[in-house]
C-alpha cells in the first residue's frame, strides 16, 4: 500500500515536472507544437521512454497478452487525422486573428506538424495515466475507488492547465473532459486488452473534434468584426 502511494507521489512530481519544463521554459523559449515540431516532439517521446523505464516492472502489465487488433484502428485513426489536418485547412479559412489574440490556445490549431508534437505529448501522457491507474490497482482499490482516486489525481495534473484559462471556455471544456476521461481511461486500461491504445485514439479525437468544431464555427464567423464570449 505504501509503496503504491510512494509510486504515485513521484509519477504526480515527474509529470508535474515534465510539463512544467517543457511550458515554463522551452515552450516560452518559442519551442512549441507548430514552431521546432520535431523538439516537441522528441522532448516528449524522451519523457516517455524515460518514465516507462523506470517504472518498466508496472508498463509490462499493460503490454501482456498483445493483441494487434488496437494497434490496426489506432492506425486507421491515424491516417485518418493525417488527411483531415492536411485537407480540412486547404476549405476552411485559418483564424489567424484568433490565435493572435490568443496565442496560448494552441489545441486549437489543425497543423500536421502539430499532428505529430501531439502525438507524443499525448503518448506521454498516457505513459503517466497507465502508471496511475496501475498502482491504485495494486494498492488494492476497486473499480469505483480507482476511478475516484484517479479523478481527484488527474485533476490535480490539471489544475495549472485550468487556472490558466480560468473564467473562460476553455476552462469549463477542460474541467469538464478531465471528469469524463477520468472514467473512461481507467476502465480501458483495466477491462481491455492494450486499452491504452483506445484511450489514446480518445484522447486525440477530443482534440480534433474541438478543433474542428472551433474552425467550423470560425469559417461562420469571417464576417464578422468580433468573436462571441462562446470562444
Amino acid at each position: 500500500m505504501w509503496e503504491q502511494v510512494f509510486n504515485i507521489v513521484v509519477a504526480m512530481i515527474m509529470c508535474n515536472a515534465a510539463f512544467g519544463i517543457f511550458f515554463i521554459f522551452l515552450h516560452r523559449s518559442g519551442v512549441n507544437y507548430i514552431d521546432h515540431f520535431l523538439w516537441t516532439a522528441s522532448y516528449f517521446l524522451f519523457i516517455a521512454i524515460i518514465t516507462s523505464l523506470l517504472f518498466w516492472s508496472y508498463i509490462v502489465t499493460a503490454l501482456h497478452g498483445f493483441t494487434a487488433t488496437p494497434f490496426i484502428v489506432l492506425w486507421i485513426f491515424m491516417l485518418a487525422q493525417v488527411i483531415l489536418y492536411i485537407h480540412l485547412p486547404r476549405y476552411l479559412r485559418e483564424p489567424k486573428e484568433y490565435f493572435e489574440k490568443y496565442p496560448d490556445r494552441y489545441y486549437l490549431k489543425i497543423d500536421w506538424k502539430r499532428l505529430i508534437s501531439k502525438s507524443m505529448d499525448i503518448v506521454a501522457q498516457q505513459v503517466f495515466i497507465v502508471l496511475l491507474v496501475t498502482f491504485l490497482k495494486d494498492a488494492g482499490l476497486s473499480l469505483p475507488e480507482i476511478i475516484f482516486s484517479f479523478t481527484f489525481l488527474f485533476a490535480l495534473l490539471h489544475i495549472p492547465l485550468i487556472a490558466s484559462e480560468w473564467g473562460a471556455w476553455p476552462s469549463w471544456l477542460f474541467g469538464g473532459i478531465v471528469i469524463v476521461f477520468s472514467i473512461i481511461f481507467p476502465i480501458l486500461i483495466l477491462k481491455v486488452q492494450y486499452g491504452f491504445i483506445y484511450n489514446i485514439i480518445i484522447h486525440w479525437l477530443f482534440y480534433t473534434v474541438t478543433a474542428v468544431i472551433f474552425w467550423i464555427w470560425s469559417a461562420k464567423q469571417t464576417n464578422s468584426t468580433h468573436y462571441p464570449r462562446i470562444f
